[in-house]
């Protein structure tokens, strides 16, 4: 009995061959005749069943081609033949019968969510291709060279090898099915959705419901998670003004906050997210919200998770990241006005009680996760205290020198005529009056409106409405504000220049006066 199974079996795999290489010859209406028939004589063969299936599949594929579809037609039932949605339907029931025979094959369960999608049952679709996913996790799958002839026409590959390879391909199936419903099936659903949203009533409640579905079948797709998100604030946008809304709005916010933390490439997520913690008052968070996603290098192109679909403005990706980093910023300004604005609705007693204060550490911390050249700045300035008990200090701007500090303008000046002495620093000497640069640090006011407290690593900014002004007309919406390391090149050329000019005026007066 057992040899007679074998075989069989064996008779199967030998016709399934003939027929694929019919195919490939060219042959494919023989071919696909001859696949048809050795699936319905072998109902219990995975190996006939996944043959049928993948010839049904070509021959939609070329009916599509003949009828002149575009690319991004192919799964769309309007347009297609009668003759294309026959072998559609074909290659699933075969797909279909072949899964049940061989759940643990990648290709096989691949195939049939493929198949799903081709048929437009994209929910079902996802559930075999999770269905996939937890056989590679679990390491159990099949040899695919026993349910699929296509893995078995060469005879050398290892199965090893094969498995690695059904995997590699089952993979590449699921990240275009992913890509196509985050970019082309979710925006189809979201228009119909955020419209059944707005009649209110039956429709409504019908696209919340609709719209939680998709979020937790698609948990992969950020478009997902907005779109609900979005539903489920629908009604708080026709609610009265004088209402308080927040219960609600805490409810949308558990789930954008998790969208944040799983997409943090989005800045559309991010956006979404700024502002719905600012319109619940939690106004730190919004601004850190807000920081991290304008540190984003190199984010997602808006228009993949946008909701409403579009709403990213550009032509391309780069405009449309522009567009979204504008409206990052102008979030910021509100912020600092809401804040500014609440801090002078203070009595002065109180102001006096909150003066606004941050140490070093903090500081430290807060630049070492944006601008690693103002954190190793601080850091050096640091040491610099613990050394010299000052704050102030000067930097000699000979690249040789490496950043050298001096605590005064005179050790400054010292250092400079006695490591790069030339003949123009004595006459430059001579031409300043020592008592300008004597007291120079007297008259530093570069640390105007910041004190420090009793703990030498605290700074205190007494002066906050100062410090909402400079934060208003900070670089403006649009601008990015020039890197800390930038700044200070920027300076330390500036003053070359300087020195070079005074050098060439040396010069000139020194060879006047000979």
């Amino acid at each position: 009995m057992a040899n007679h199974g074998a075989a069989e079996a064996a008779s199967i795999r030998n016709e399934a061959r003939e027929v694929l290489s019919l195919y490939s010859d060219g042959e494919h209406e023989a071919a696909l005749a001859r696949a048809v028939v050795l699936a319905a004589v072998h109902p219990g063969s995975a190996v006939a069943l996944n043959l049928a299936g993948l010839i049904h599949r070509h021959a939609a594929l070329v009916a599509r081609n003949d009828r002149g579809a575009h690319g991004d037609d192919e799964d769309g039932d309007e347009n297609a033949s009668a003759l294309e949605k026959y072998h559609r339907h074909a290659a699933l029931d075969a797909f279909s019968a072949a899964a049940r025979l061989a759940p643990n094959c990648v290709v096989t369960n691949a195939d049939h969510a493929v198949a799903l999608v081709h048929c437009r049952r994209f929910e079902d679709a996802q559930k075999e291709f999770l269905r996939m996913l937890d056989t590679v996790a679990n390491n159990d799958q099949a040899d695919p060279a026993l349910y699929s002839v296509v893995y078995d026409m060469s005879g050398d590959s290892s199965m090893k090898g094969r498995k690695r390879d059904a995997v590699k391909s089952a993979s590449i199936a699921m990240e275009r099915f992913a890509e196509k419903i985050n970019h082309r099936i979710l925006p189809l659903e979201a228009a119909k959705l955020l419209d059944a949203s707005n009649l209110g009533g039956p429709a409504a409640d019908e696209a919340r419901e609709r719209a939680k579905l998709l979020a937790e079948t698609y948990p992969y797709s950020p478009r997902a998670q907005l779109l609900r998100a979005y539903i489920d604030l629908a009604p708080v946008r026709a609610l009265d003004p004088a209402m308080d809304k927040k219960q609600l709005l805490r409810r949308a916010l558990t789930t954008v906050s998790q969208a944040a933390v799983n997409f943090d490439l989005s800045l559309m997520v991010a956006l979404f997210h700024a502002k719905l913690l600012f319109v619940l008052d939690n106004f730190d968070a919004a601004e850190r919200e807000c920081r991290r996603a304008l540190r984003m290098e190199t984010p997602n192109d808006p228009n993949w998770d946008d909701i409403p679909p579009m709403a990213a403005l550009g032509a391309d990706s780069d405009a449309r990241v522009s567009y979204v980093k504008k409206q990052l910023r102008v979030l910021l300004k509100q912020i600092i006005v809401v804040a500014a604005l609440y801090w002078s609705s203070m009595k002065n007693a109180l102001q006096g009680q909150r003066v606004v204060s941050v140490t070093v550490d903090t500081l430290h911390a807060h630049y070492d996760g944006i601008d690693k050249s103002a954190a190793k700045t601080i850091s050096d300035a640091t040491r610099f205290l613990k050394n010299q008990e000052s704050w102030s200090f000067w930097i000699c701007l000979n690249s040789r020198c490496d950043g050298k500090k001096f605590s005064d303008t005179s050790s400054l000046w010292q250092h400079t005529c006695s490591k790069h002495r030339d003949e123009l620093w004595g006459k430059l000497q001579s031409l300043i009056d020592p008592e300008y640069w004597e007291n120079t640090s007297q008259d530093d006011h570069s640390l105007v409106g910041i004190t420090l407290s009793r703990q030498s690593d605290t700074f205190l900014l007494p002066r906050v409405q100062d410090m909402f002004e400079s934060l208003l007309l900070s670089p403006s919406v649009g601008i990015q504000a020039e890197p800390f390391a930038e700044m200070r090149q920027r300076k330390c050329r500036e003053g070359s220049e300087i020195l070079g000019s005074i050098r060439e005026k040396l010069s000139f007066r020194s060879a006047v006066l000979e």
